[in-house]
């Protein structure tokens, strides 16, 4: 029994267009035609078809299908150079088939990753824009900070954003920060200097806490520098500039406690 190009199709669930691609890319051997022209496939050729959608399936692309058929398929060729050849394109697939595996084990992950953020954001109201991992931080997050932890999350690794998370839950639980957050623009002197009075051991203490200045440490310098310089632009260009002038003393003071430490 032969099956013409659309029953073929239709048997190894693909379509017309693909079995004739697949004929382009040498992945399909051509079949005898009848006497009317019309192609006539047979048992062979719907399980190479099946073979192509199998190993698709499992993310080979069709350039790697086809340089593995000279490895696996046996040719005229002495028996010596097709165990070879055989052996060579059996470690081909393997290699292929361990980076794929680690490529869908990144991908789940991430895939979970995302689900246990959107599951925070419906249990906390958090916002949705949000780092990915932060959706369990309480307390108001302001439209700055928001966007500061955007920027974060490209210039620090994922072992300085956790520690960051853990840093932030549990700066924010402070009367100091929350009257940060809330800072108008226009502030007086003396409630600026006031405010990053109390707020800068606060800062120091968590972040001695957390190891944050060991942390930074461990970036090399031309990097650190580069992080530094975002991460400060985009402070002076999110925040206000009263909660600027606060961030700039905290700086200071505790700069100054260290030197005095030291």
């Amino acid at each position: 029994m032969a099956w013409s190009t659309r029953e073929i199709a239709d048997l190894a669930g693909t379509t017309v267009k693909a079995v004739r691609h697949y004929h382009g890319r040498g992945l399909l051997a051509e079949p005898e035609r009848a006497s009317n022209g019309y192609k006539q496939y047979r048992a062979e050729h719907l399980v190479r078809l099946l073979q192509i959608r199998r190993l698709s399936e499992l993310g080979f692309s069709l350039g790697q299908i086809r340089d593995f058929d000279s490895g696996l398929v046996d040719d005229d060729s002495g028996e010596s150079e097709r165990s070879d050849g055989r052996a060579e394109g059996m470690e081909a697939m393997r290699s292929t088939l361990e980076a794929l595996d680690e490529e869908l084990a990144a991908d789940i992950a991430r895939r979970q990753q995302m689900r246990d953020d959107i599951a925070a954001i419906l249990e906390n109201g958090t916002a949705m824009d949000l780092p990915s991992g932060f959706g369990t931080v309480r307390g108001a997050l302001t439209e700055a900070d928001r966007g500061l932890l955007l920027v974060y999350s490209q210039v620090l690794d994922a072992k300085s954003m956790a520690s960051m998370r853990a840093m932030l839950a549990e700066v924010n639980s402070t009367e100091a920060s929350r009257e940060f957050q809330s800072l108008p623009a226009d502030a007086a002197e003396e409630t600026r200097r006031e405010l990053a009075r109390r707020y800068a051991p606060q800062i120091r203490e968590i972040g001695e806490k957390y190891g944050w200045a060991d942390r930074l440490g461990e970036v090399p310098h031309r990097k650190r520098r580069q992080m530094e310089e975002t991460i400060g632009t985009a402070m002076v260009q999110l925040f206000n500039p009263a909660q600027v002038d606060v961030l700039v003393r905290v700086e200071v003071i505790n700069a100054e406690s260290d030197q005095g430490r030291g």
